[in-house]
């Protein structure tokens, strides 16, 4: 996981998981201001999808319905999750914040990261990373969000773990993948190599 410090969208491109739902959600999305739904073929994340939500957005309360969720996420929450509203779920004293972003990127269409506490199964302090990137079927309000979050263990007893909040909104640009030769004199870590 990042450190909540280096929270920047280089350093989101740079993830290993993080950059390649960013490119290939934006392979997707080719000149549409979103992907769609149906653009999405979980085959091609085979390595991401235990780490996976792919949440329906309705048009009424509750209106985040869980349609996928990786074997890691289950694992974490210990339950099955497909088929359940985000609203059923309580993430300690961050759930406000965490439903805020969530319900944000659904009416805005905006792509979110978010790095947080979060008390999960039953109140275990999990720290979570999570990308969301919303999806559109019509091109007119969001229909999903595909999110990747990345769960770890922590220990309840240290500083400021329970309240731990960190979130940053994306813009297009922001996502974008740079070109071969944007990155030709770029290190494996993002640096400029010296002499470019």
């Amino acid at each position: 996981m990042a450190e909540a410090d280096d929270l920047d969208p280089a350093m989101l491109r740079r993830h290993a998981g993080f950059g390649r739902l960013i490119a290939y959600v934006a392979e997707k999305r080719r000149e549409r201001q979103w992907a769609a739904r149906a653009d999405i073929d979980p085959c091609d994340l085979a390595g991401l999808l235990p780490h996976l939500w792919l949440i329906e957005v309705g048009t009424a309360q509750p209106r985040l319905l869980v349609r996928l969720a990786g074997t890691r996420i289950e694992t974490v929450y210990g339950r099955s999750l497909t088929g359940r509203y985000l609203e059923e779920l309580d993430w300690g004293p961050n759930s406000a914040q965490i439903f805020a972003s969530l319900n944000r990127m659904a009416d805005t269409g905006a792509a979110h990261f978010l790095d947080a506490a979060a008390q999960i199964r039953p109140r275990l302090s999990r720290r979570v990373q999570r990308l969301g990137l919303p999806l559109s079927d019509d091109q007119q309000r969001i229909s999903h969000l595909l999110l990747l979050a990345y769960y770890e263990f922590t220990s309840g007893a240290a500083a400021g773990t329970r309240d731990h909040f960190r979130e940053m909104w994306l813009s297009p640009d922001q996502l974008a993948v740079p070109s071969a030769a944007d990155t030709a004199g770029r290190k494996a870590d993002g640096t400029l190599h010296e002499g470019t």
